[in-house]
């Protein structure tokens, strides 16, 4: 009996250390002082996945994607680089302008920056998400989900297709089965008895 306890708290802990690990993320909200709005709290039920790159120099560099963003006065909540590195802009609880005009398909509701995180992937039309860039999105929207009930994963252009064309090249059966093998993946640590 006691092996067992012993046992299940080990694949318990295993389980949750590698699947439910929250990512790395480098803070730059104090650099950020355009393309939000402050609040206090607010409810968040939809994830916006965007993409966006830079026409001049590098096009993926993060600092000058943040230069055309403030020119914009725009921003997301997350930025994940080509080597996966998340980047936070503006803090959850703040409303990102990253959605604009916009509907959400599933239920009509309109103007989405008050009820969504908006997560950049910095790629283009002709270099689609690396495989660092899915597997950090998947885990900060495992880590996003932890705190919010978030009932709609969407594109950019699912939300405005007459404005928006990204996230461009994104797999969505890619990573809607990178999600639900980290779900898998996860529930085998619960053990009954």
């Amino acid at each position: 009996m006691i092996m067992r306890i012993f046992c299940s708290l080990l694949v318990s802990f295993f389980a949750a250390a590698v699947f439910a690990s929250s990512p790395e993320i480098v803070d730059y909200t104090s650099q950020i002082k355009f393309g939000h709005q402050v609040k206090l709290s607010r409810t968040v039920d939809v994830i916006v996945i965007h993409s966006t790159y830079c026409t001049e120099g590098d096009p993926y560099n993060v600092e000058h994607a943040i230069a055309v963003f403030r020119q914009y006065k725009v921003a997301s909540h997350y930025m994940i680089d080509r080597q996966g590195t998340v980047y936070r802009l503006v803090e959850e609880k703040d409303i990102a302008y990253q959605a604009g005009r916009s509907v959400l398909p599933q239920n009509g509701r309109k103007m989405l920056n008050r009820t969504s995180i908006g997560i950049e992937l910095l790629n283009s039309p002709t270099d689609p998400p690396t495989e660092l860039q899915y597997k950090s999105l998947v885990d900060l929207v495992k880590d996003i989900k932890t705190r919010y009930p978030i009932n709609y994963i969407v594109g950019h252009n699912n939300i405005a297709p007459d404005r928006k064309t990204d996230p461009w090249l994104f797999d969505w059966p890619k990573f809607n089965g990178m999600m639900h093998e980290m779900d898998q993946n996860a529930s085998m640590a619960v053990i009954k008895n």
